[in-house]
């Protein structure tokens, strides 16, 4: 994907940030800072306009905007972070300075998956790429994991690529699938992509993203996580343990598409069919 010339992408203290040139406005920071899991927040609309990402919310402080991780990694936790259960070991995820592409709107930021014994487990590759559709920004993920020696990965009800918007529940939400499904009867089922849409503070349209699991993927279409605070996760864990020999890889992409204005079942359905005839 060439560059686009409305982008700007730079690094600093260990972020790479994306500006809106025309706008002035830092529309996406991806933080990579030592010792912390890599994730990103604040994610807005191609405008600059509307925050789409939230961090470390009340009820749920280890989530930070969009972010990856598992429970049970070899008995270890990676979905909390370090210090927040004190029955629990908890591994350590620890990324590089992101890797800017001199080509494309792209970045890399590669991570070690630290035990808590501190033997190391995965090697974690993100590969994310971004453009537009028309008015909607989008972001796609190319998401590599390595095992360094053999690695099991429980089963669990949520895991893998998480996004947390900023819900309130006075204002609530709207979440539909691909199969039909709404709102809490989108819980833990299989679907091609989950929408969601939500009214946010100081704006008069709210926003939403959708998620598009790609056909390519191990256990396609997957299972998701859609919790009551309306965090979404394609989770591959949800349908069994995930097993890696020493040295393997499994790989995972994903599309996300930012918009202000909800979109109907039909038009995701186009997005999802034209994501799905792109190569992974």
């Amino acid at each position: 994907m060439p560059i686009d010339s409305r982008w700007r992408l730079r690094t600093n203290n260990n972020c790479l940030f994306v500006d809106n040139i025309s706008h002035g406005k830092v529309i996406l920071q991806h933080n990579a800072r030592p010792n912390l899991r890599p994730y990103i927040h604040p994610l807005r609309l191609a405008d600059g306009s509307v925050c789409l990402t939230e961090d470390s919310p009340w009820h749920h402080p280890w989530q930070h905007g969009i972010q990856t991780g598992f429970h049970g990694v070899n008995g270890c936790d990676f979905w909390l972070d370090p210090g927040q259960h004190p029955d629990l070991p908890i591994g350590t995820i620890e990324p590089s300075s992101p890797r800017i592409s001199e080509e494309t709107s792209s970045w890399i930021i590669e991570s070690i998956w630290r035990h808590a014994d501190g033997s190391l487990l995965l090697v974690e590759q993100q590969t994310w790429s971004l453009g537009m559709l028309g008015e909607h920004l989008f972001l796609d993920l190319n998401w590599l994991l390595q095992a360094i020696p053999d690695i099991h990965i429980e089963q669990h009800a949520y895991g893998g690529l998480f996004i947390r918007m900023p819900f309130r529940r006075d204002y609530g939400a709207s979440v539909f699938n691909s199969a039909g499904q709404r709102d809490d009867d989108t819980e833990q089922q299989a679907a091609k992509w989950v929408n969601l849409h939500m009214p946010i503070e100081n704006s008069h349209a709210g926003g939403g993203i959708v998620v598009l699991d790609h056909p390519t993927n191990p256990g396609h279409p997957v299972k998701w996580r859609v919790d009551g605070q309306r965090g979404i996760n394609p989770a591959p864990c949800i349908s069994s343990a995930i097993e890696l020999i020493a040295g393997s890889t499994i790989h995972y992409c994903y599309r996300l598409i930012l918009h202000n204005q909800p979109l109907s079942p039909d038009q995701v359905d186009e997005l999802w069919v034209g994501y799905a005839e792109k190569k992974s």
